[in-house]
Protein backbone atom coordinates (compact mmCIF):
# COMPACT_ATOMS: atom_id res chain seq x y z
CA UNK A 1 0.00 0.00 0.00
CA UNK A 2 1.42 3.39 -1.02
CA UNK A 3 1.27 5.95 1.79
CA UNK A 4 3.37 8.61 0.12
CA UNK A 5 0.48 10.94 -0.82
CA UNK A 6 -0.73 10.97 2.78
CA UNK A 7 2.81 11.74 3.93
CA UNK A 8 3.08 14.64 1.52
CA UNK A 9 -0.27 15.90 2.75
CA UNK A 10 1.14 15.82 6.29
CA UNK A 11 3.98 18.05 5.12
CA UNK A 12 1.59 20.62 3.66
CA UNK A 13 -0.57 20.60 6.79
CA UNK A 14 2.30 20.75 9.30
CA UNK A 15 2.36 23.57 11.91
CA UNK A 16 4.84 25.47 9.72
CA UNK A 17 2.09 25.96 7.14
CA UNK A 18 -0.63 27.09 9.54
CA UNK A 19 -1.85 30.64 9.24
CA UNK A 20 -1.93 30.90 13.05
CA UNK A 21 1.82 30.32 13.25
CA UNK A 22 2.63 33.15 10.90
CA UNK A 23 0.11 35.53 12.45
CA UNK A 24 1.80 34.87 15.80
CA UNK A 25 5.23 35.42 14.24
CA UNK A 26 4.40 38.78 12.66
CA UNK A 27 2.58 40.02 15.77
CA UNK A 28 5.62 39.06 17.83
CA UNK A 29 7.98 40.70 15.34
CA UNK A 30 6.22 44.06 15.22
CA UNK A 31 5.45 43.99 18.95
CA UNK A 32 9.12 43.39 19.75
CA UNK A 33 10.14 46.20 17.42
CA UNK A 34 7.74 48.57 19.17
CA UNK A 35 8.95 47.68 22.68
CA UNK A 36 12.62 47.92 21.68
CA UNK A 37 12.17 51.35 20.09
CA UNK A 38 10.23 52.64 23.09
CA UNK A 39 13.02 51.47 25.41
CA UNK A 40 15.79 53.02 23.31
CA UNK A 41 14.13 56.27 22.23
CA UNK A 42 11.64 57.07 25.01
CA UNK A 43 11.99 55.10 28.26
CA UNK A 44 15.74 55.41 28.82
CA UNK A 45 16.47 58.96 27.56
CA UNK A 46 13.30 60.60 28.93
CA UNK A 47 12.05 58.63 31.94
CA UNK A 48 15.22 56.86 33.14
CA UNK A 49 18.05 59.25 32.25
CA UNK A 50 20.25 58.02 35.12
CA UNK A 51 20.24 54.54 33.57
CA UNK A 52 20.84 55.88 30.04
CA UNK A 53 24.39 55.57 28.70
CA UNK A 54 23.48 57.25 25.43
CA UNK A 55 22.36 55.78 22.10
CA UNK A 56 19.56 53.89 23.87
CA UNK A 57 22.00 51.72 25.83
CA UNK A 58 21.80 50.87 29.53
CA UNK A 59 24.45 52.12 31.96
CA UNK A 60 26.64 49.34 33.28
CA UNK A 61 25.53 46.73 30.77
CA UNK A 62 27.62 44.87 28.22
CA UNK A 63 25.66 46.51 25.40
CA UNK A 64 27.26 49.90 26.05
CA UNK A 65 30.74 48.55 25.32
CA UNK A 66 29.51 46.43 22.41
CA UNK A 67 28.01 49.49 20.73
CA UNK A 68 31.19 51.53 21.13
CA UNK A 69 33.33 48.70 19.76
CA UNK A 70 30.94 48.10 16.86
CA UNK A 71 30.86 51.80 15.95
CA UNK A 72 34.66 51.98 15.98
CA UNK A 73 34.93 48.83 13.87
CA UNK A 74 32.41 50.17 11.37
CA UNK A 75 34.56 53.28 11.00
CA UNK A 76 37.63 51.12 10.41
CA UNK A 77 35.79 49.12 7.76
CA UNK A 78 34.85 52.34 5.99
CA UNK A 79 38.45 53.56 5.88
CA UNK A 80 40.42 50.30 5.58
CA UNK A 81 37.95 48.05 3.80
CA UNK A 82 36.33 44.77 4.84
CA UNK A 83 39.68 43.21 5.70
CA UNK A 84 39.36 45.08 9.02
CA UNK A 85 36.10 43.30 9.91
CA UNK A 86 36.06 40.66 12.65
CA UNK A 87 33.29 38.19 13.45
CA UNK A 88 33.94 38.32 17.19
CA UNK A 89 35.71 41.53 18.21
CA UNK A 90 36.46 41.24 21.93
CA UNK A 91 34.90 37.76 21.73
CA UNK A 92 31.37 38.96 20.90
CA UNK A 93 29.71 38.00 17.61
CA UNK A 94 26.82 40.51 18.05
CA UNK A 95 29.46 43.26 18.01
CA UNK A 96 30.80 42.09 14.65
CA UNK A 97 27.27 41.78 13.24
CA UNK A 98 26.39 45.26 14.50
CA UNK A 99 29.55 46.71 12.95
CA UNK A 100 28.63 45.28 9.53
CA UNK A 101 25.15 46.80 9.75
CA UNK A 102 26.48 50.12 11.03
CA UNK A 103 28.79 50.29 8.04
CA UNK A 104 25.89 50.38 5.59
CA UNK A 105 23.28 52.24 7.65
CA UNK A 106 24.25 54.39 10.64
CA UNK A 107 26.05 53.74 13.92
CA UNK A 108 22.91 53.83 16.05
CA UNK A 109 21.53 50.76 17.85
CA UNK A 110 17.97 51.39 16.64
CA UNK A 111 18.97 50.06 13.21
CA UNK A 112 19.52 46.66 14.88
CA UNK A 113 15.97 46.48 16.22
CA UNK A 114 14.48 44.60 13.20
CA UNK A 115 17.20 41.93 13.41
CA UNK A 116 16.75 41.53 17.18
CA UNK A 117 12.98 41.34 16.71
CA UNK A 118 13.39 38.70 13.99
CA UNK A 119 15.50 36.59 16.34
CA UNK A 120 13.07 36.96 19.25
CA UNK A 121 9.95 36.31 17.16
CA UNK A 122 11.52 33.21 15.61
CA UNK A 123 12.30 31.87 19.08
CA UNK A 124 8.64 32.32 19.99
CA UNK A 125 7.65 30.54 16.77
CA UNK A 126 9.73 27.51 17.74
CA UNK A 127 8.00 27.35 21.14
CA UNK A 128 4.66 27.49 19.29
CA UNK A 129 5.72 24.67 16.97
CA UNK A 130 6.84 22.49 19.87
CA UNK A 131 3.56 22.98 21.72
CA UNK A 132 1.53 22.48 18.52
CA UNK A 133 3.23 19.13 17.90
CA UNK A 134 2.75 18.01 21.49
CA UNK A 135 -0.79 19.16 22.24
CA UNK A 136 -2.28 19.27 18.73
CA UNK A 137 -4.20 22.40 19.75
CA UNK A 138 -3.66 25.82 18.15
CA UNK A 139 -4.85 27.96 21.05
CA UNK A 140 -2.72 26.02 23.53
CA UNK A 141 0.29 26.43 21.23
CA UNK A 142 -0.22 30.20 21.01
CA UNK A 143 -0.44 30.44 24.80
CA UNK A 144 2.76 28.40 25.13
CA UNK A 145 4.75 31.04 23.24
CA UNK A 146 3.48 34.00 25.29
CA UNK A 147 5.90 33.73 28.28
CA UNK A 148 8.92 33.61 25.99
CA UNK A 149 7.66 36.50 23.88
CA UNK A 150 6.09 38.68 26.57
CA UNK A 151 8.37 38.49 29.61
CA UNK A 152 9.82 41.99 29.71
CA UNK A 153 13.22 40.93 31.04
CA UNK A 154 13.98 39.83 27.46
CA UNK A 155 13.99 43.51 26.48
CA UNK A 156 17.39 43.75 28.19
CA UNK A 157 18.83 41.99 25.13
CA UNK A 158 16.43 42.54 22.20
CA UNK A 159 16.33 46.29 22.95
CA UNK A 160 20.11 46.36 23.37
CA UNK A 161 23.09 44.63 21.72
CA UNK A 162 23.59 41.19 23.20
CA UNK A 163 24.15 37.53 22.45
CA UNK A 164 21.34 36.11 24.61
CA UNK A 165 18.58 36.37 22.01
CA UNK A 166 20.65 34.48 19.43
CA UNK A 167 21.66 31.89 22.04
CA UNK A 168 18.01 31.36 23.05
CA UNK A 169 16.96 30.94 19.42
CA UNK A 170 19.77 28.44 18.82
CA UNK A 171 18.79 26.33 21.81
CA UNK A 172 15.08 26.36 20.93
CA UNK A 173 15.88 25.46 17.34
CA UNK A 174 17.91 22.46 18.53
CA UNK A 175 15.16 21.45 20.95
CA UNK A 176 12.51 21.55 18.22
CA UNK A 177 14.59 19.44 15.84
CA UNK A 178 15.40 16.87 18.52
CA UNK A 179 11.76 16.78 19.66
CA UNK A 180 10.58 15.67 16.22
CA UNK A 181 12.85 12.63 16.49
CA UNK A 182 10.89 11.51 19.57
CA UNK A 183 7.58 11.40 17.66
CA UNK A 184 6.62 8.01 16.24
CA UNK A 185 4.48 9.51 13.47
CA UNK A 186 7.47 11.54 12.29
CA UNK A 187 9.42 8.40 11.40
CA UNK A 188 6.39 6.97 9.57
CA UNK A 189 6.12 10.01 7.29
CA UNK A 190 7.82 10.92 4.03
CA UNK A 191 11.62 11.06 3.97
CA UNK A 192 11.30 14.67 2.76
CA UNK A 193 10.21 15.65 6.25
CA UNK A 194 13.69 15.03 7.63
CA UNK A 195 14.59 18.49 6.45
CA UNK A 196 12.31 19.78 9.22
CA UNK A 197 14.46 17.87 11.75
CA UNK A 198 17.98 18.39 10.47
CA UNK A 199 17.35 22.00 9.40
CA UNK A 200 16.53 23.31 12.88
CA UNK A 201 19.35 21.24 14.42
CA UNK A 202 21.98 22.58 12.04
CA UNK A 203 20.64 26.13 12.45
CA UNK A 204 20.58 25.81 16.23
CA UNK A 205 24.09 24.44 16.54
CA UNK A 206 25.38 27.17 14.23
CA UNK A 207 23.75 29.95 16.28
CA UNK A 208 25.03 28.50 19.57
CA UNK A 209 28.53 28.22 18.09
CA UNK A 210 28.27 31.77 16.76
CA UNK A 211 27.67 33.49 20.10
CA UNK A 212 28.87 30.99 22.73
CA UNK A 213 31.34 28.56 21.11
CA UNK A 214 32.17 26.94 24.44
CA UNK A 215 28.55 25.78 24.72
CA UNK A 216 29.21 23.33 21.88
CA UNK A 217 31.20 21.31 24.43
CA UNK A 218 28.05 21.21 26.54
CA UNK A 219 25.95 20.24 23.52
CA UNK A 220 28.26 17.28 22.87
CA UNK A 221 27.36 15.87 26.29
CA UNK A 222 23.67 16.67 25.89
CA UNK A 223 23.65 15.15 22.41
CA UNK A 224 25.17 11.93 23.73
CA UNK A 225 22.54 11.67 26.49
CA UNK A 226 19.75 12.30 23.97
CA UNK A 227 21.23 9.65 21.68
CA UNK A 228 21.02 7.03 24.44
CA UNK A 229 17.38 7.80 25.19
CA UNK A 230 16.56 7.99 21.50
CA UNK A 231 18.10 4.62 20.72
CA UNK A 232 16.22 3.07 23.64
CA UNK A 233 12.96 4.53 22.33
CA UNK A 234 13.61 3.22 18.81
CA UNK A 235 14.28 -0.23 20.28
CA UNK A 236 10.91 -0.11 22.05
CA UNK A 237 9.11 0.97 18.88
CA UNK A 238 10.83 -1.78 16.92
CA UNK A 239 9.99 -4.41 19.56
CA UNK A 240 6.33 -3.34 19.52
CA UNK A 241 6.21 -3.55 15.75
CA UNK A 242 5.34 0.13 15.50
CA UNK A 243 8.29 0.94 13.25
CA UNK A 244 9.63 -0.99 10.27
CA UNK A 245 13.20 -2.13 9.83
CA UNK A 246 14.26 0.53 7.32
CA UNK A 247 12.74 3.41 9.29
CA UNK A 248 14.26 2.06 12.52
CA UNK A 249 17.69 2.07 10.91
CA UNK A 250 17.11 5.61 9.69
CA UNK A 251 16.09 6.72 13.18
CA UNK A 252 19.20 5.09 14.66
CA UNK A 253 21.36 6.85 12.08
CA UNK A 254 19.86 10.25 12.91
CA UNK A 255 20.18 9.82 16.68
CA UNK A 256 23.83 8.80 16.29
CA UNK A 257 24.59 11.51 13.71
CA UNK A 258 23.46 14.36 15.98
CA UNK A 259 26.22 14.03 18.63
CA UNK A 260 28.69 13.48 15.81
CA UNK A 261 27.62 16.86 14.40
CA UNK A 262 28.32 18.54 17.75
CA UNK A 263 31.76 16.92 17.81
CA UNK A 264 32.59 18.19 14.32
CA UNK A 265 31.57 21.76 15.22
CA UNK A 266 34.45 22.51 17.58
CA UNK A 267 34.90 25.79 19.46
CA UNK A 268 38.00 27.53 18.19
CA UNK A 269 37.98 31.23 19.11
CA UNK A 270 40.58 32.78 21.41
CA UNK A 271 38.17 33.28 24.32
CA UNK A 272 37.46 29.56 24.53
CA UNK A 273 41.14 28.68 24.51
CA UNK A 274 41.81 31.33 27.15
CA UNK A 275 38.98 30.00 29.31
CA UNK A 276 40.39 26.46 29.10
CA UNK A 277 43.78 27.69 30.21
CA UNK A 278 42.20 29.69 33.00
CA UNK A 279 40.45 26.60 34.37
CA UNK A 280 43.72 24.64 34.33
CA UNK A 281 45.50 27.41 36.24
CA UNK A 282 42.71 27.84 38.78
CA UNK A 283 42.51 24.11 39.48
CA UNK A 284 45.82 24.35 41.36
CA UNK A 285 44.50 26.94 43.81
CA UNK A 286 40.84 25.90 44.30
CA UNK A 287 39.86 24.85 47.80
CA UNK A 288 37.56 21.88 47.50
CA UNK A 289 34.86 21.22 50.06
CA UNK A 290 35.81 18.31 52.33
CA UNK A 291 33.39 15.42 51.93
CA UNK A 292 33.26 11.67 52.08
CA UNK A 293 32.82 10.42 48.55
CA UNK A 294 32.89 7.03 46.84
CA UNK A 295 34.80 8.73 44.03
CA UNK A 296 37.48 10.72 45.80
CA UNK A 297 39.79 12.92 43.77
CA UNK A 298 42.41 10.79 42.06
CA UNK A 299 40.07 7.82 41.56
CA UNK A 300 39.11 8.76 38.01
CA UNK A 301 40.87 11.27 35.77
CA UNK A 302 37.68 11.93 33.76
CA UNK A 303 35.60 12.55 36.90
CA UNK A 304 38.29 14.85 38.31
CA UNK A 305 38.33 16.81 35.05
CA UNK A 306 34.54 17.19 35.12
CA UNK A 307 34.36 18.48 38.69
CA UNK A 308 37.43 20.69 38.20
CA UNK A 309 35.95 22.26 35.06
CA UNK A 310 32.65 23.04 36.80
CA UNK A 311 34.48 24.43 39.84
CA UNK A 312 36.76 26.51 37.64
CA UNK A 313 33.83 27.93 35.66
CA UNK A 314 32.00 28.94 38.85
CA UNK A 315 35.16 30.51 40.22
CA UNK A 316 35.64 32.36 36.93
CA UNK A 317 32.20 34.00 37.20
CA UNK A 318 32.46 34.73 40.93
CA UNK A 319 35.88 36.37 40.54
CA UNK A 320 34.56 38.34 37.57
CA UNK A 321 31.64 39.70 39.66
CA UNK A 322 33.08 39.71 43.21
CA UNK A 323 30.66 42.34 44.53
CA UNK A 324 27.52 41.11 42.77
CA UNK A 325 24.63 40.79 45.21
CA UNK A 326 22.98 38.21 42.97
CA UNK A 327 25.71 35.57 43.32
CA UNK A 328 23.98 32.36 44.38
CA UNK A 329 25.85 30.01 46.74
CA UNK A 330 29.34 31.44 46.10
CA UNK A 331 30.68 29.19 48.86
CA UNK A 332 29.69 26.04 46.95
CA UNK A 333 32.73 24.44 45.27
CA UNK A 334 31.97 21.23 43.33
CA UNK A 335 35.35 19.62 43.96
CA UNK A 336 34.13 16.02 43.69
CA UNK A 337 31.39 14.24 41.77
CA UNK A 338 29.58 13.66 45.08
CA UNK A 339 29.45 17.43 45.60
CA UNK A 340 27.88 17.74 42.14
CA UNK A 341 25.20 15.16 42.89
CA UNK A 342 24.44 16.55 46.36
CA UNK A 343 23.80 19.98 44.84
CA UNK A 344 21.11 18.77 42.37
CA UNK A 345 18.06 19.67 44.56
CA UNK A 346 19.47 23.13 45.24
CA UNK A 347 20.32 23.59 41.55
CA UNK A 348 16.72 22.82 40.56
CA UNK A 349 15.47 25.26 43.18
CA UNK A 350 17.73 28.06 41.97
CA UNK A 351 17.15 27.30 38.30
CA UNK A 352 13.36 27.46 38.39
CA UNK A 353 12.50 29.53 41.47
CA UNK A 354 15.22 32.19 41.84
CA UNK A 355 15.19 35.08 42.40
CA UNK A 356 13.23 34.24 45.53
CA UNK A 357 10.56 36.64 46.90
CA UNK A 358 12.97 38.00 49.53
CA UNK A 359 15.12 39.44 46.71
CA UNK A 360 12.35 41.00 44.62
CA UNK A 361 12.37 44.35 46.45
CA UNK A 362 16.04 44.32 47.44
CA UNK A 363 18.64 46.61 45.90
CA UNK A 364 21.00 45.30 43.23
CA UNK A 365 24.71 46.01 42.86
CA UNK A 366 23.94 48.70 40.27
CA UNK A 367 20.83 50.60 39.27
CA UNK A 368 20.21 48.37 36.26
CA UNK A 369 20.26 45.28 38.48
CA UNK A 370 17.70 46.86 40.81
CA UNK A 371 15.43 47.64 37.87
CA UNK A 372 15.71 44.08 36.55
CA UNK A 373 14.81 42.67 39.97
CA UNK A 374 11.52 44.57 39.85
CA UNK A 375 10.77 43.36 36.34
CA UNK A 376 11.65 39.73 37.00
CA UNK A 377 9.55 39.65 40.19
CA UNK A 378 6.34 39.84 38.14
CA UNK A 379 7.62 37.13 35.82
CA UNK A 380 8.44 34.84 38.76
CA UNK A 381 4.89 35.16 40.10
CA UNK A 382 3.60 33.80 36.79
CA UNK A 383 6.29 31.11 36.88
CA UNK A 384 5.33 30.01 40.41
CA UNK A 385 1.65 29.79 39.52
CA UNK A 386 2.37 27.79 36.39
CA UNK A 387 4.67 25.32 38.12
CA UNK A 388 1.94 24.49 40.63
CA UNK A 389 0.16 22.66 37.81
CA UNK A 390 3.26 20.83 36.57
CA UNK A 391 2.41 17.45 38.20
CA UNK A 392 -1.04 17.48 36.59
CA UNK A 393 0.34 18.31 33.13
CA UNK A 394 3.02 15.64 33.47
CA UNK A 395 0.31 13.08 34.23
CA UNK A 396 -1.87 14.18 31.30
CA UNK A 397 1.05 13.80 28.87
CA UNK A 398 2.72 10.78 30.44
CA UNK A 399 2.46 8.72 27.23
CA UNK A 400 4.04 11.34 24.95
CA UNK A 401 7.82 10.78 24.57
CA UNK A 402 8.19 14.14 22.81
CA UNK A 403 6.72 15.97 25.83
CA UNK A 404 9.07 14.19 28.25
CA UNK A 405 12.00 14.98 25.99
CA UNK A 406 11.24 18.71 25.82
CA UNK A 407 10.64 19.06 29.56
CA UNK A 408 13.72 16.97 30.27
CA UNK A 409 15.80 19.09 27.90
CA UNK A 410 14.65 22.32 29.55
CA UNK A 411 15.27 20.96 33.06
CA UNK A 412 18.69 19.54 32.15
CA UNK A 413 19.91 22.71 30.44
CA UNK A 414 18.66 24.94 33.24
CA UNK A 415 20.29 22.79 35.92
CA UNK A 416 23.62 22.61 34.10
CA UNK A 417 23.76 26.39 33.78
CA UNK A 418 23.09 26.78 37.51
CA UNK A 419 26.22 24.74 38.18
CA UNK A 420 28.32 26.77 35.77
CA UNK A 421 26.96 30.30 36.34
CA UNK A 422 26.39 31.36 39.98
CA UNK A 423 25.56 34.97 39.09
CA UNK A 424 21.76 35.14 38.87
CA UNK A 425 21.67 38.05 36.41
CA UNK A 426 23.82 36.16 33.90
CA UNK A 427 22.05 32.89 34.70
CA UNK A 428 18.63 34.40 33.98
CA UNK A 429 19.74 35.43 30.51
CA UNK A 430 21.18 31.97 29.80
CA UNK A 431 18.22 30.02 31.21
CA UNK A 432 15.54 32.31 29.72
CA UNK A 433 14.56 30.06 26.81
CA UNK A 434 14.45 26.96 29.02
CA UNK A 435 12.51 28.56 31.88
CA UNK A 436 9.93 30.34 29.71
CA UNK A 437 9.67 27.31 27.44
CA UNK A 438 8.84 25.04 30.38
CA UNK A 439 6.38 27.56 31.84
CA UNK A 440 4.73 28.00 28.46
CA UNK A 441 4.27 24.27 27.96
CA UNK A 442 2.73 23.86 31.41
CA UNK A 443 0.27 26.70 30.77
CA UNK A 444 -0.47 25.30 27.31
CA UNK A 445 -1.19 21.89 28.82
CA UNK A 446 -3.62 23.50 31.23
CA UNK A 447 -5.36 25.40 28.43
CA UNK A 448 -5.68 22.27 26.33
CA UNK A 449 -7.08 20.36 29.32
CA UNK A 450 -9.64 23.06 30.06
CA UNK A 451 -10.76 23.54 26.47
CA UNK A 452 -10.92 19.81 25.75
CA UNK A 453 -13.13 19.21 28.79
CA UNK A 454 -15.32 22.16 27.84
CA UNK A 455 -15.73 20.80 24.33
CA UNK A 456 -16.58 17.37 25.72
CA UNK A 457 -19.23 18.82 28.06
CA UNK A 458 -20.83 20.78 25.22
CA UNK A 459 -20.90 17.67 23.04
CA UNK A 460 -22.55 15.69 25.82
CA UNK A 461 -25.22 18.35 26.32
CA UNK A 462 -25.85 18.47 22.57
CA UNK A 463 -26.36 14.70 22.46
Amino acid sequence: MNTEPNSLLAIRTSPWHEQTAWVLFFCAFFGTCAVALVVQLVLLPIYLPLQHAGHGMLVGGDSEGMHSTAAALAQRIQTEGWSAWELRPAGNAPTGIAAAIYRYLTAEPYVLVPLNALVHATGGLFVYLMARNIFQHRMAAVVAAIPFLAYLSAASWYAQIHKDGIFALGMLSCAYGWMLAFRLDFWRSAVLRFVSLLGPLVLGLFLVWLVRPYSIILMQIVGFVIMLFGLALVAVWRHQGALGRSRSLLAVFVFVAIPVMTTVVKPSDSRVEGWKGDVIARELTLRYMPTTCVLERGTSEWVDKLSSTVAGMRDFFISGYPNAKSNMDPEFVPGTVCNLLAYVPRALQVGFLAPFPSAWLAEGSIAVSTLMRRVISFEMIVTYLALLFLPLILWDNRRKPEFWFIMGFFVLMTTIHVYLVPNLGTLHRMRYAFLTGAVGLVIAGGVQRFLSRGAGSRAAVHC
